[in-house]
């Protein structure tokens, strides 16, 4: 089952380093969705199923948003007649987009994990 708030709240962090990477003049895109991911992943408290799930999910909204953008900024240049051309490109990044959520949310869980491995040996 997907737990909401704290995907929620992963990719509202996702889409600030997003925004701030955008208004800087870089696509750290890829950055914003392995955070987010890790960040998703470590909340979860879960299994290394449930941080692929979350990872998955966070990465295909990430990458849905990302999409919307470029063709935004497409369309800003007036550039819409090569946008079945460029498409390919899209549907690649966001397929990218959604592995590297994926494997976000993976170390996120291992990263919770080993935290909760040393908070029991310390006790």
């Amino acid at each position: 089952m997907v737990e909401w708030r704290p995907l929620i709240i992963s990719i509202f962090f996702a889409l600030a380093i997003y925004v701030v990477s955008i208004l800087a003049n870089q696509n750290d895109s890829y950055l914003a969705v392995l955070l987010g991911g890790a960040l998703v992943g470590y909340m979860i408290d879960g299994t290394i199923k449930d941080g692929i799930i979350h990872g998955l999910v966070l990465g295909l909204i990430i990458g849905i948003i990302t999409i919307l953008v470029q063709i935004i900024i497409i369309a800003s240049y007036g550039l819409l007649s090569f946008i079945g051309s460029i498409l390919m490109g899209i549907i690649i990044g966001l397929v990218v987009i959604v592995v590297i959520g994926l494997i976000g949310g993976i170390i996120g869980t291992l990263v919770n994990a080993e935290s909760l491995v040393s908070d029991d040996a310390q006790k």
